[in-house]
């Protein structure tokens, strides 16, 4: 057995080679393999000679190059120049004073940046600036810099748009110290003291105090061009070759210079400069790269670690701890994963750099196995070597190595082999030839399982009996395996292409119960291939199948709990799923590493660090100190502050520009009008989490125009043709990979519609339409009332004729009628005419059995009349005691002319009682006057016949008959006289003369 601790890797080390081991050690610490995202002409920035680089408090990067000022936004760099004030190409440097001002310098001119336009500060004698002679500054209103080794202070004279130039030093402090004309660097202290690298001494200044320091104060004399002051408060200087450090508390400065010389000494054309990482790590070049103080040691960071550029002028940090790089000559880079992800590749010792598995053993040393052999980390030398303990044979794509409980080591590749370690040589020897094997798993039993492609086999002991015996189970005998987990229950799960199975452990020392668990096929399309059992007993299992499952298992069946593909998992074809120490579930996919804490997925790639996106199967080690080891196509992968993922760094957005048109819009104000021109909107925006560049996407709409969300990796948007309305522009920026997204910023534009399209003037328009419309209607009205006037005169006189048409044919009509029914000589009712009214009242008189009387009248004597006096005398009198008659007949009465001399008088309802004063009114009404004709007085009687309506009275001819007889009793009794017709109930006749009562 191994003394405890005791290393298991082989090799015993002489004197020399450990003393080279320690040299090693102190030369080059870091060996990993690290990338750098590189930016150049195809982002925008046109010359490679950068000599500065900042950020400023807004979060763009600014660089000072030899062919101009540009700046960057995450997309793209943005060169300004004599358009936009600065008339030099060649920028030496460029500064940020406390009020975010900008600062720059060409080499002839200092300039500041006010509002979107750089101006120049006029002052003699002329600039003559140097790379790596700094601008800085006391506060806003006192910029320092160097010109010609001299200190000079820019300050405002009255307005701010005015700036002075003066000498720093009056000539009697220069004549006092000789050595502050000679000025290399000018360093303005948090405190407000400056540090100054004079000639080959380091000046202090405190107002007007001016303190040399040197050799007492652990300051040799060198020319020091750099000053710096960390966040411990540790004042740093250099020159192209010493470090010197003073420390708090401390009062003299520590040499800190990197050995030997020939590292240590920077030359060449970078600009020597020292700056801190996210960490308070401070960094600084090396004649071949950079180095980083740790607190007790430098560590070394060269081509051999892919820093492959050389002449770094600038190194910073910047707000959220990415590491910035400037060079000379070959533009800027940035660390990915900086402090983050390691690297391991075949230039730190793998043989290849397909990584199939990674192992830790329990001496805390690292075990890769790649395509083509064995190797194991010397930490001593920061280097991956081949393990001389194997067979002389090449071990080919190992997939498993573990440690048993003795502390030897098994190791078997995919063909099979299986090799054991003796615990006393630490020597391997091939124990085994298996099938195919897919994966190598120990169970908290010690247990070793082979999985191999024609079944299970195991190790039950693996140090009394280190000799593999194949599961005999039915279910597992030829099922083609490829992977295992342990629940923390100590049920163990196996997988298959196809299946799943547990075994779940007996007590009493009974054999253990295998199970097959029956899952829907329909989830298992493909091919499982990794698996973990998670806290709670649930199970995750990915592999070329459509999705990455969450299972519970109840019994034996298997239940779906979640499926995750896209957007949660970058790719569903999945190499591993793992739990680490935290119980994090760690996902490998050939694009990528996702991880869930539980809450939110994260997604790791060639953007964070990694050297590959192609992950290996069970190329996966979650180690004790909380780091994560993954093996890929391209080398070993170590994550070593997986925390970070998971860090609340806020992702943030900004509208850089709004136009319409060619006019800037004003993105501070609630809403900004402007007249509508038919002008295009354009916006630019960015997101200035540099780390997160590449993956960052933007969600963005313009309300009231389109209110739907889009997304586009693009920083420009163009709206062709605005039209009028008020418009809302929102956007948030959304990092996919990290499941994040930033508040969502906005601005409010309001484009005033043209004249003709404004409510005014559509109110207008209507009035004046509704105004033609009445006009119209009035002009239309006034034609049809004119058009209807002359018809209705038309037709007025149309019908008038027709109405006088008619009117004289109505009148013709009654004239006819007149004359068909009335006698031409009395105007009364003719023959025909009083017999019809007669048989009229008869009928009525029979159906109502109301009275009815009928007289005939004749005048006396009429013929003697005729023959005495003439027709025409006899005409008058007829006409003259007709006109008598019926001005004494009642309304209801009729009368009319029987014949000749004699009328026939119908009276209806004339009661028998009544007739004699009724009928004597009458015929008194023509005796009681005289008639007159040619002055001749005549007189005249009349005689009446009456009869009544009765039971015999069947006919008018009745009637007439009866009142006939009546007139003829009464002309044969002398006439002058009203003779009745008698009732049936009196047979005698009645009569009355005239002078009866």
């Amino acid at each position: 057995m191994p003394r405890p601790n005791t290393p298991a890797f082989p090799f015993t080390f002489p004197l020399p080679s450990i003393i080279a081991i320690l040299l090693a050690i102190t030369l080059h610490l870091n060996a990993q393999q690290f990338t750098f995202q590189r930016f150049d002409q195809d982002e925008g920035l046109k010359n490679h000679d950068v000599f500065k680089l900042i950020q400023d408090k807004t979060g763009y990067l600014w660089a000072a190059t030899e062919n101009g000022l540009f700046r960057y936004d995450g997309a793209e760099f943005h060169r300004f120049g004599a358009a936009d004030g600065i008339l030099e190409s060649l920028v030496i440097d460029v500064y940020q004073d406390d009020s975010g001002r900008i600062w720059v310098a060409t080499n002839d001119h200092l300039y500041y940046l006010s509002g979107s336009r750089f101006e120049a500060i006029p002052f003699t004698p002329g600039a003559q600036f140097t790379p790596g002679q700094h601008l800085t500054s006391i506060d806003s209103r006192h910029i320092l810099f160097l010109n010609k080794g001299a200190l000079m202070l820019a300050q405002p004279a009255g307005t701010p748009q005015h700036w002075i130039v003066t000498p720093y030093f009056n000539p009697q402090q220069i004549a006092t110290h000789p050595a502050l004309s000679q000025l290399h660097n000018v360093f303005a202290d948090r405190d407000g003291t400056l540090w100054l690298g004079c000639a080959q001494q380091l000046c202090h200044i405190n107002g007007s105090q001016i303190e040399i320091l040197g050799a007492q104060q652990g300051v040799s004399a060198e020319p020091w061009r750099v000053i710096f002051r960390d966040r411990q408060n540790a004042l740093w200087i250099r020159d192209s070759q010493h470090i010197r450090a003073l420390t708090p508390g401390s009062s003299a400065f520590i040499d800190r210079s990197i050995a030997p010389d020939t590292l240590g000494t920077f030359s060449g054309s970078g600009i020597l400069t020292i700056a801190e990482d996210r960490n308070g790590c401070v960094l600084t070049q090396t004649a071949s790269g950079i180095a980083r103080w740790s607190g007790d040691r430098w560590q070394f960071f060269d081509r051999a670690n892919g820093l492959d550029f050389p002449d770094i002028s600038t190194i910073f940090s910047d707000q959220n701890g990415s590491l910035w790089f400037s060079s000379r000559g070959h533009g800027l880079r940035r660390w990915l994963g900086y402090d983050d992800v390691e690297n391991w590749t075949v230039s730190q010792g793998l043989s290849n750099d397909i990584v199939w598995t990674i192992f830790r053993d329990r001496q805390r040393h690292i075990w890769f196995g790649d395509e083509s052999q064995v190797s194991q980390l010397d930490e001593a030398q920061n280097h991956i070597l081949p393990s001389k303990a194997l067979p002389p044979a090449p071990f080919e794509k190992t997939d498993g190595i573990t440690q048993s409980p003795d502390g030897s080591l098994w190791i078997v590749n995919i063909y099979g082999q299986l090799l054991h370690s003796n615990p006393a040589t630490r020597r391997f020897t091939q124990i085994a030839k298996l099938p195919t094997i897919a994966r190598l798993f120990t169970d908290s039993s010690h247990r070793i399982w082979l999985l191999s492609r024609e079944g299970l086999y195991v190790i039950k002991d693996p140090v009394s009996d280190p000799h593999p015996e194949k599961v005999d189970n039915a279910l597992t005998a030829t099922d083609a395996f490829a992977n295992a987990t342990e629940a923390a229950n100590g049920t163990l799960w196996f997988i298959s292409d196809h299946h799943l199975y547990r075994l779940s452990r007996n007590q009493f020392n009974e054999p253990d119960q295998w199970t097959e668990i029956t899952l829907d096929k329909s989830l298992i399309q493909g091919q499982m291939r990794g698996i973990a059992a998670a806290a709670d007993g649930t199970l995750w299992i990915g592999g070329g199948l459509p999705s990455l499952l969450h299972l519970r298992i109840d019994s034996n069946q298997g239940h779906l709990v979640a499926s995750f593909a896209s957007p949660e998992i970058v790719s569903t074809d999945v190499q591993f799923v793992r739990f680490d120490r935290r119980g994090w579930l760690w996902v490998g996919t050939d694009l990528g590493v996702n991880v869930f804490n539980g809450t939110v997925w994260k997604l790791l790639t060639q953007r964070d660090g990694l050297i590959s996106n192609d992950t290996n199967e069970g190329a996966f080690l979650a180690d004790a100190d909380g780091s994560v080891w993954v093996g890929v196509n391209g080398g070993a992968i170590h994550l070593l502050h997986p925390e970070h993922l998971f860090s609340n760094v806020p992702l943030k957005v900004m509208i850089e520009s709004a136009t319409l048109g060619t006019r800037p819009l004003n993105l501070a104000a609630n809403k900004d009008v402007w007249r509508w021109r038919d002008a295009p909107l354009d916006v630019a925006f960015t997101s200035l989490n540099y780390d997160r560049q590449g993956s960052t996407l933007f969600r963005y709409r313009l309300l009231g125009l389109e209110p739907a969300w889009n997304q586009t990796a693009s920083h420009h948007l163009h709206y062709a043709a605005m039209p009028p309305g008020s418009f809302r522009f929102e956007v948030e920026a959304i990092d996919p990979d990290q499941q994040r997204h930033s508040a969502i910023v906005s601005f409010a534009v309001s484009i005033r519609p043209p004249w003709w399209r404004t409510r005014t003037f559509y109110l207008c328009l209507a009035v004046f339409s509704f105004l033609c419309s009445l006009l119209f209607w009035h002009l239309r009205e006034r034609r049809l009332i004119k058009r209807q006037l002359l018809l209705e005169k038309l037709v007025a006189q149309r019908t008038s004729e027709l109405e006088a048409e008619k009117r004289e044919l109505l009148t013709t009509r009654e004239a006819l009628h007149h004359q068909a029914t009335h006698d031409a000589l009395t105007g009364l009712w003719n023959r025909s005419a009083i017999l019809d009214i007669l048989q009229r009242e008869l009928d009525h008189a029979r159906r109502d059995g109301t009275q009815l009387a009928v007289v005939l009248a004749d005048i006396d004597y009429f013929k003697k009349i005729n023959d005495t006096l003439g027709h025409l005398a006899g005409d008058l009198i007829l006409r003259d005691a007709a006109h008598r008659m019926a001005q004494n007949i009642r309304p209801s009465d009729f009368i009319g002319r029987y014949g000749g001399e004699e009328f026939l008088i119908v009276l209806p309802g004339l009661p028998e009682g009544d007739p004699p004063a009724r009928l004597s009114q009458i015929q008194h009404a023509i005796s009681q006057a005289p008639f007159f004709y040619l002055a001749e007085s005549i007189h005249v009687t009349s005689s009446f016949g009456a009869a009544w309506i009765n039971l015999e009275t069947i006919s008018v001819e009745d009637m007439i008959r009866h009142s006939d007889e009546a007139l003829y009793a009464a002309k044969a009794s002398g006439r002058n006289r009203i003779v009745f017709h008698p009732s049936p109930h009196s047979q005698a006749l009645s009569t009355r003369q005239p002078s009866d009562p």
